[in-house]
């Protein structure tokens, strides 16, 4: 599937499927449902849904009639991780690496910003290597900049 929106490409062909979800019924079924996120070679995320008249995705076609539908929807880097961690915990944790176990007086924030994409790439293999959390790497390189030992 393509799809040009706000004149950018959206193309399930050149991206990366992530996740997936189904809400268990199929052909037919009016209230069928379906979901697809991708990510481009660009690093931007995307949703293909598809379902039936009784579906999210329904379309009027006037006359109180109804029919199947599928939409493209642009999502954001925190938007997808949402819907993962909704929808497809083994996509999330396959593209973001594992998170860390919850803590009962965890007093952790969630914070957005840019880094190098290759530094990135290195803190996945690394986390996947050893099991241990992006987030707690990046605790480490922080408080390492902070007591002056960079």
């Amino acid at each position: 599937m393509k799809k040009v929106i706000n004149g950018r490409t959206y193309n399930t062909e050149t991206s990366k499927l992530i996740g997936e979800w189904d809400n268990g019924r199929y052909g037919n079924d009016f209230g069928s449902c379906s979901e697809r996120l991708y990510v481009n070679s660009k690093g931007t995320y995307f949703l293909v849904g598809e379902g039936g008249p009784m579906s999210k995705y329904a379309v009027s076609h006037g006359n109180n009639t109804s029919g199947s539908s599928n939409n493209v929807e642009p999502m954001t880097k925190d938007e997808a991780m949402e819907w993962l961690e909704e929808h497809d915990n083994d996509g999330y944790i396959k593209h973001f690496g594992t998170p860390e176990e919850a803590e009962p007086d965890d007093n952790r924030e969630r914070v957005t910003f840019m880094l190098d994409s290759k530094l990135i790439d290195l803190f996945r293999v690394k986390s996947k290597e050893t099991d241990v959390p992006m987030s707690r790497y990046m605790d480490k390189a922080i408080q390492a900049i902070l007591d002056d030992k960079i």
